[in-house]
């Protein structure tokens, strides 16, 4: 299985398919690598490499007190082991803020950016709570809750959500709950307008308290397009797929970020 491998740091799990443009895919608090399964789809174009953030699913635990430059580290150790210079970076959800900060700590290594289900920090009440629950859970080792919880949230397919479930479980606790502070207290808002590549927001039609963060977003960067994916909420990639990858996919090309094929 593949991992990356650096003295002092923990190993983290990766998968890589097709060949193309480089896309890296981070996932929230927990869910890992599963979360993209489904844009699998994009690999005639692209090449997709998803990974577990460290503590989450296959990768190693640390014993030290996890940052955000870790986490963004934690990227360019990927992007390094497989030998790319340039990516799309694409988080979701909490994965977004740390596309923004990578973003934003290595734009040289940054052709453009996708956030699904992404805001510039928590300062709308229904997220902070979901942050606060998400701490409290993992700080009370409930890894049963949590993992049942956001594998039925993410999958209606019940093999999906049943392989999913078990690689969160294999969670660290601790490490979930630090995860869940680093975003709880992230914050760009004040650094937007240093973004200079493409970005590209996509928001379920139902995810109504992050819609705000739109607006922001489009006032400071440059370069904004925004996809509203029908009839869903804030798990996009899994329970919207094909209209999720249709949008990265006609982005991509518009922003003539993959080779034309016509």
């Amino acid at each position: 299985m593949p991992y990356t491998v650096e003295r002092h740091q923990p190993a983290i799990y990766y998968e890589e398919i097709g060949r193309g443009t480089p896309i890296i895919l981070i996932p929230p608090p927990g869910v890992g690598h599963l979360t993209f399964r489904y844009q699998v789809k994009l690999i005639d174009q692209c090449q997709l490499i998803s990974f577990d953030i460290r503590g989450d699913g296959q990768s190693e635990r640390s014993s030290e007190l996890m940052t955000m430059d870790q986490l963004i580290s934690d990227v360019k150790r990927v992007l390094d082991t497989n030998h790319i210079k340039r990516a799309v970076i694409c988080g979701y959800s909490n994965g977004a803020c740390i596309a923004q900060e990578f973003t934003l700590t290595y734009p040289e290594r940054t052709m453009g950016l996708i956030l699904i289900g992404g805001y510039y920090a928590v300062n709308s009440f229904l997220l902070e709570k979901e942050y606060q629950i998400g701490i409290w859970a993992a700080k009370n080792g409930l890894m049963t809750f949590l993992a049942k919880a956001l594998s039925r949230n993410h999958f209606s397919d019940k093999q999906a959500a049943e392989e999913h479930y078990r690689e969160i479980k294999k969670t660290n606790p601790q490490m979930l709950a630090q995860q869940y502070q680093i975003g709880l207290h992230f914050s760009s808002e004040s650094r937007l307008q240093q973004i200079n590549v493409p970005l590209l927001l996509i928001y379920g039609s139902r995810d109504y308290y992050l819609h705000e963060y739109q607006h922001l977003f489009k006032q400071l960067i440059e370069d904004v397009e925004i996809v509203y994916i029908h009839g869903v909420k804030h798990q996009v990639p899994t329970k919207a797929p094909d209209e999720c990858n249709a949008a990265i996919r006609d982005w991509l090309k518009r922003k003539k970020l993959v080779p034309n094929s016509d």
